[in-house]
């Protein structure tokens, strides 16, 4: 299904009004619908807050980003990795849920428990199919 720019854009100050996080998300708008289709994409949290500069807080980043994963837009999707000796293991969102639920999470190649996994998951995004749709 095709959605306008112009309609997500209307959206976002519905919902957001004149608060940091309007500008934040049309920014990062802008950003994901000149990435090239196709491709596959691996966006940090790091990488989101170079796109926008340094006009805003790292909270006002982090809820924007919240909103574009969130139902209402949904123009980012969440992944996880589990980093180890320089290596990425992709995680599944179930992977995750089982460890918040449990406090251990299992190797998804081993079977092992990972010690400290906190410290060695990390959060990234990629564009949504709605992206690719906008028009």
């Amino acid at each position: 299904m095709k959605v306008s720019k112009e309609s997500i854009v209307a959206q976002i100050y519905e919902d957001w009004g004149e608060k940091p996080q309007s500008q934040i998300c049309i920014v990062l708008l802008n950003y994901l619908t000149h990435l090239p289709k196709g491709k596959h994409y691996h966006i940090t949290f790091g990488s989101l807050k170079v796109v926008i500069g340094n006009s805003y807080t790292n909270t006002d980043l982090l809820k924007a980003i919240q909103y574009l994963c969130g139902d209402r837009t949904r123009l980012l999707d969440t992944n996880f990795e589990l980093l180890e000796d320089e290596r990425a293991v992709p995680l599944s969102h179930s992977d995750i849920e089982i460890a918040q639920a449990t406090g251990e999470l299992i190797h998804p190649k081993t079977g092992y428990t990972v010690k400290n996994f906190e410290e060695k998951v990390s959060l990234y995004f990629v564009p949504s199919s709605l992206t690719e749709n906008i028009i």
